[in-house]
C-alpha cells in the first residue's frame, strides 16, 4: 500500500495536469471534488491552493468564474511564467521582488515563520526559489524531459519540503533541505521517465520479435498461423503470445487471434 505522502504527491501531480487541460484555469470545487475520499482538511486545501498558484494556475471561487476566465485570451501559465522569470540565464542566487539579493537574516526569518505556520511565508520563500527551479532545471544537460516538465516537478519538490521544514540552527541547513527536496524531485521523475522508456523499448522488441516469427513461420506452413502454432514454433506460452498481441494493436494478424 503506498504511503500517504506517495498518494498525495501523485494527487497534486494528476491535478497540474488536469489544470494544464483546462487552461490552468481551476475552480475551488474541482480541486476538492479532485481530493474526495482524502481526510484533508481546510487548512490542507488552503496550502494546496498556495501551491498551484505558485505554479501560475489561477483559481476561481466558483465553477462559472473559472468557465468565463477560460473563455477569455488568457496565456499558459506555464510559458507566463518562465518568461516572468528569465529562466534561459541562470540565477545562482535568490533574489527579492526588486531583483536585489535576499537578506539572509530575513531568509531565515521566513523560514522560522514558516514553521510556525505562517502560509504567507511559506509562499514568500517559494517564490523567492523560483529561479533556484529553474537554474537546477537547467543543468540536467540531455535529460529525456522538457525543461517546463522538469521545473514544475522541481515547484513541487521544493512545495513538499517547504511543507516539512523542521526546526534547525542554520540557515544553511534550511538551504540545503529545500535543494534537496528540488533535486530528489527532479532526479525522481528523470528516472521515472527512463523507466517508461525503457518499458517501451522492451515492448516494441517483444512485438517485432513475434511479427518476424509470425511471417517466417507463415512463410513455412503457407498459411495464417494461431497462437498455437507460434506457441510451438517459439517455445512462448499461448498467454504471453497474447499478451504481446494485445500491445501489438493491428499491427500483427494471425488465424484467431483475440
Amino acid at each position: 500500500m503506498k504511503e500517504p505522502k506517495i498518494i498525495f504527491q501523485e494527487r497534486l501531480t494528476d491535478l497540474r495536469a488536469y489544470a494544464s487541460d483546462r487552461k490552468n484555469i481551476l475552480a475551488k470545487s474541482e480541486i476538492r471534488d479532485f481530493f474526495e475520499g482524502t481526510p484533508l482538511e481546510d487548512s490542507h486545501f488552503n496550502m494546496i491552493f498556495e501551491y498551484l498558484k505558485s505554479q501560475r494556475i489561477q483559481i476561481a471561487d466558483t465553477e462559472e468564474e473559472a468557465e468565463e476566465a477560460r473563455d477569455s485570451d488568457n496565456p499558459g501559465s506555464l510559458s507566463f511564467y518562465l518568461s516572468d522569470l528569465e529562466s534561459a540565464g541562470y540565477l545562482k542566487r535568490l533574489k527579492g521582488e526588486n531583483g536585489e539579493e535576499s537578506d539572509p537574516e530575513e531568509e531565515m526569518e521566513l523560514f522560522r515563520q514558516i514553521i510556525a505556520g505562517s502560509a504567507d511565508a511559506r509562499e514568500r520563500l517559494a517564490e523567492l526559489y523560483l529561479p533556484v527551479v529553474c537554474g537546477l532545471a537547467d543543468e540536467y544537460e540531455e535529460n529525456e524531459i522538457p525543461v517546463e516538465d522538469l521545473i514544475q516537478e522541481g515547484n513541487l519538490g521544493l512545495w513538499m519540503a517547504l511543507s516539512e521544514i523542521e526546526e534547525t540552527d542554520t540557515l544553511a541547513a534550511c538551504q540545503a533541505r529545500l535543494l534537496n527536496g528540488i533535486n530528489q524531485a527532479m532526479n525522481q521523475a528523470i528516472e521515472e521517465s527512463r523507466g517508461h522508456k525503457e518499458k517501451g523499448r522492451a515492448i516494441a522488441e517483444k512485438v517485432n520479435h513475434l511479427n518476424d516469427a509470425v511471417h517466417t513461420l507463415e512463410e513455412e506452413l503457407e498459411h495464417k498461423v494461431s497462437v498455437d502454432e507460434l506457441s510451438a514454433y517459439l517455445e512462448m506460452p499461448a498467454e504471453e503470445i497474447q499478451d504481446i498481441l494485445r500491445m501489438a494493436g493491428d499491427e500483427i494478424d494471425i488465424d484467431g487471434k483475440r
